[in-house]
């Protein structure tokens, strides 16, 4: 299977979210928040993008869908993640909120991918960290309350209720 027969033009968007995610990373462990909490943002744009594009040309396809869930999982999941242990420290209640939140970004991106909801979502599109964690940077949350954010995010993604697509 050649990589290159599979990809799609809004599968460089795609890998473009995945590249800021991975950069978001590298940022959070050189403690350089600002620009780190920015590639997040940045990673949003792009994962809206790679849809925005999709559908203009109408090629969704089964290996975009796969390739968008794992840079989710990294931007949205594990960037977050990683940002909070090295901003917020490295309390066991922090550490174990961050290890529910990135399991349970993955089960929600799971079943995202399993199931078939027309005009919405079921429970936080994961994406959505992508913008909540740097709000509350940049909103001076106090690090004291970044376990309960992460471990609210976790429950919000695995929930059965409905969210209306709105773009």
């Amino acid at each position: 299977m050649e990589i290159k027969k599979h990809l799609m033009v809004q599968d460089l968007f795609t890998l473009l979210n995945l590249a800021f995610g991975v950069l978001s990373i590298f940022f959070s462990i050189k403690k350089d928040f600002f620009i780190a909490v920015i590639f997040m943002v940045a990673a949003v744009v792009f994962d809206y993008l790679d849809g925005k594009v999709g559908r203009m040309l109408n090629k969704a396809h089964e290996f975009g869908k796969e390739l968008d869930s794992l840079a989710d999982v990294v931007s949205f999941g594990a960037a977050p993640a990683v940002f909070g242990f090295v901003y917020a420290g490295e309390s066991l209640l922090l550490t174990v909120s961050l290890i529910i939140f990135v399991m349970c970004g993955a089960l929600r991106l799971a079943r995202f991918n399993v199931t078939k909801i027309k005009g919405g979502y079921e429970g936080m599109p994961i994406t959505i960290n992508g913008l909540i964690i740097p709000l509350l940077y940049f909103v001076m949350l106090p690090v004291k309350y970044y376990f309960a954010a992460y471990l609210i995010s976790a429950l919000l993604m695995i929930s059965s209720f409905r969210v209306r697509k709105i773009i």
